[in-house]
């Protein structure tokens, strides 16, 4: 379907690290829609998607990076984030998009004020979590927005990549066992009327004089659901330490996902998190990572 995320672009993108060829990736894009952007610079933050800094011919200051994400799966993201941002939202107006071939697609969108926070710690936690509540009912009225399947019932793993974790080691395929026996009375999907952003990471929140002032990196797509779940996505940076993370931040995390998410759903959720992980990092053959989210999974399953 038209709105799904391409797995293997995102992959590639991911190994690519940093944008290669900055200058010719702007240059393909001004040769398909003759924008005239120039390129000014590579961002310190957000890999995967490579962001490049670029301006405008009016002067206008933008962001460049590349998505897994269909066009049309982006053309509906910068749809409803505008009007997240008329309604006073931080988040960022999507000003073009474009494929580039292979299954990547481009987006040049405005550039917010502001950097990512050096460390997590409780008050991080506290500022990441509020912003979040501000995308409750979003998304009430728009239907059309896809709703992510949680994908961890007995019959629901992609196949290969569930053989791939049975096959790795003892403990790999221990965690798909748990994980499969959570999904056999797991809801199919993280339901609700809330904008979910797709990977609310500590790189993902800009902030300038202590205040949040962007909530940037939508490349996967907007989509429709439960915004708690959204706050899971922040363990993956404690886990892997990102800019370093004291005690008070797993503490008033954990604090903040046992209040908001009855407990059931948070093992669930928690479950679809662990297997999306695991995969991933059993496909790249990564032990670190991998050793990294059984770690995850232990925590709470």
């Amino acid at each position: 379907m038209a709105d799904e995320v391409d797995r293997d672009v995102a992959r590639a993108l991911a190994r690519g690290g940093r944008s290669p060829d900055p200058a010719g990736q702007v240059a393909a894009v001004n040769d398909r829609t003759g924008a005239g952007l120039t390129l000014v610079g590579a961002a310190e933050h957000g890999d995967s998607g490579g962001a490049l800094y670029v301006r405008w011919p009016d002067g206008r200051d933008g962001v460049l990076t590349r998505t897994p994400a269909s066009a049309d799966r982006m053309r509906l993201t910068a749809e409803v984030l505008a009007e997240v941002r008329a309604a006073g939202l931080p988040v960022p107006r999507h000003d073009l998009i474009v494929e580039l071939g292979g299954g990547v697609v481009a987006v040049v969108q405005e550039r917010l004020p502001g950097s990512p926070a050096r460390k997590l710690d409780a008050a991080t936690i506290d500022a990441m979590a509020a912003v979040n509540e501000r995308f409750a009912g979003l998304l009430t009225d728009r239907p059309e927005v896809p709703v992510p399947a949680l994908r961890i019932g007995p019959d629901q793993p992609d196949p290969m990549s569930a053989a791939r974790l049975a096959e790795h080691s003892p403990r790999t395929r221990r965690m798909l066992q748990r994980i499969r026996e959570i999904g056999e009375s797991a809801p199919a999907e993280i339901a609700g009327d809330d904008l979910l952003h797709p990977d609310l990471t500590i790189g993902n929140i800009l902030y300038e004089s202590g205040q949040v002032t962007g909530v940037v990196d939508w490349n996967w797509g907007v989509e429709r659901g439960d915004r708690h779940f959204a706050l899971l996505k922040i363990y993956i940076d404690l886990f892997w330490n990102t800019g370093g993370a004291d005690q008070a931040a797993w503490d008033r995390l954990d604090a903040l996902v046992e209040e908001r998410i009855e407990p059931d759903r948070l093992t669930a959720y928690w479950a679809g998190l662990t297997l999306g992980q695991l995969s991933y990092w059993v496909m790249e053959d990564s032990p670190k990572a991998v050793e990294i989210f059984l770690r995850f999974g232990d925590y709470r399953l």
